[in-house]
């Protein structure tokens, strides 16, 4: 049926500057995995990483009904159409749902309904998320209270470090370090470092 019931529903919030790599990161986790929806605002999941561009809701919706399997990149006409690709996602269900740049569509205060259905109640219908965003300190709390990993690359505004050095128990020195490539990751209470490498020969152009 290509719907893998086995898939570890995760939830990750991925952030970092631009050219930290979020987004070479996040298509390293997504090797062997055939059902993938994705919020790509800025286009960067192509055909050549896979992935099948889908500019209408009514388009997707059509698709993911057909479909067992799929990668799919929804580049939104409106960043309102947001809510109506969270349920979509979370209509699908066993699959891998990347919402990319969240500070565009959900604010500090509170989650999107749509959003906030998905992360807090997808986990239960099989899908993983990603969140990912450059200014985590301007995007929703809900997803940072569920999070099974959070993945912190350099981040270029004070304010932004601040906010996660407290979320991940570091201090703000040790995010002012990280170069450009670097990471932190917090799963549980397990903080590791690590560095983004692109085993293709990629060079840091792409790691967006």
């Amino acid at each position: 049926m290509g719907v893998d019931v086995t898939l570890k529903a995760d939830i990750t919030v991925v952030c970092g500057s631009s050219g930290s790599g979020k987004s070479g990161w996040i298509k390293q986790q997504l090797r062997g995995r055939k059902r993938v929806i994705v919020w790509d605002v800025d286009e960067e999941y192509t055909e050549e990483s896979g992935f099948v561009a889908v500019r209408s809701m009514r388009e997707l919706v059509a698709l993911l009904k057909k479909r067992k399997a799929g990668r799919f990149a929804y580049v939104p006409n409106s960043l309102k159409e947001f809510d109506s690709w969270c349920m979509a996602a979370f209509a699908w269900g066993y699959c891998t749902a990347i919402a990319e740049e969240t500070a565009d569509v959900t604010t500090p205060s509170k989650a999107p309904a749509g959003w906030g259905i998905l992360v807090r109640r997808g986990r239960k219908r099989g899908v993983s998320i990603f969140g990912v965003t450059q200014r985590p300190a301007e995007s929703d709390k809900t997803i940072m209270g569920n999070a099974s990993m959070i993945h912190c690359g350099y981040l270029e505004l004070l304010p932004d470090r601040q906010y996660m050095a407290v979320r991940m128990g570091l201090s703000v020195e040790d995010l002012d370090g990280l170069e450009e490539l670097e990471f932190y990751q917090k799963r549980k209470k397990v903080i590791n470092k690590g560095r983004v490498i692109f085993k293709d020969g990629a060079r840091k152009s792409r790691a967006k």
